[in-house]
């Protein structure tokens, strides 16, 4: 989810009005599926510290290289912070140093790239979406990135016949009779007894979805045949929990 605009401007004023230091993590920034994420940074940009890196919306997971941008007046904290990095990290490996200068240049190449990966994960969600609603699962729709939040309160009776109390044993569980893996609601700071889980949906060939996303584009799109294409494991995982939950 992301916050609504008017929602950042009373933030902000309140952090501006008791002086208060805001760090806006926006990895996930360029992932939202409109394009129209806005950083609290617009409307407090002489107290927002914005963090963000490659491995997000880069879709390079494991190239760990992030930054911190600071405003001007906080330079004594970044000058502080830059000496307990140096010595807490090494030098960043020189494959992901040439993959973040090829990035952070930009340009129409990673505008492409970007406007592909926002439809086919957009297209991906909707796809699990309108069989979650089918199964009753319920879920704050995501504006962006690629995970779901989903809540399967409406099989409570069932789970607790079957000695399933808290997410972290449901999740264990559906690992164990459907080979899908979900992380528990609980590890997100929710009630362990709600029966929630965070499920990404990113297991596929990101090279061959791209390749084949000029089909989400024509006149003739069929999403559900794409997504079952080029994105079997997810389809599968989604016919699998299906399937443990109706029975």
């Amino acid at each position: 989810m992301t916050y609504p605009i008017e929602r950042l401007k009373r933030l902000a004023e309140v952090a501006r009005k008791y002086n208060v230091i805001l760090v806006s993590d926006e990895i996930y920034g360029l992932m939202h599926h409109n394009n129209q994420h806005v950083s609290v940074a617009r409307f407090y940009p002489e107290g927002t510290i914005i963090s963000n890196g490659l491995s997000k919306w880069c879709g390079a997971g494991g190239w760990r290289l992030g930054f911190f941008s600071f405003p001007s007046g906080l330079r004594w904290l970044h000058n502080a912070m830059a000496t307990v990095a140096s010595e807490t990290f090494t030098a960043t490996s020189a494959p992901i140093q040439y993959a973040a200068v090829t990035a952070f240049e930009g340009g129409p190449f990673l505008d492409d790239y970007l406007v592909r990966v926002r439809k086919i994960l957009k297209t991906i969600l909707k796809y699990i979406e309108i069989r979650f609603d089918k199964l009753h699962i319920s879920y704050p729709s995501p504006q962006g990135a690629f995970y779901i939040f989903p809540d399967f309160g409406f099989y409570r009776e069932k789970f607790l016949e079957m000695d399933i109390l808290t997410s972290k044993q449901l999740c264990s569980r559906i690992l164990d009779d459907t080979g899908v893996a979900m992380l528990p609601g609980s590890d997100f700071g929710r009630d362990p007894h709600e029966f929630s889980a965070r499920i990404a949906y990113v297991d596929f060939d990101g090279k061959e979805v791209l390749l084949a996303s000029d089909e989400l584009f024509s006149e003739a799109k069929n999403y559900d045949a794409f997504v079952e294409k080029y994105c079997p494991k997810v389809t599968e995982a989604v016919k699998r929990l299906g399937e443990w939950l109706t029975q």
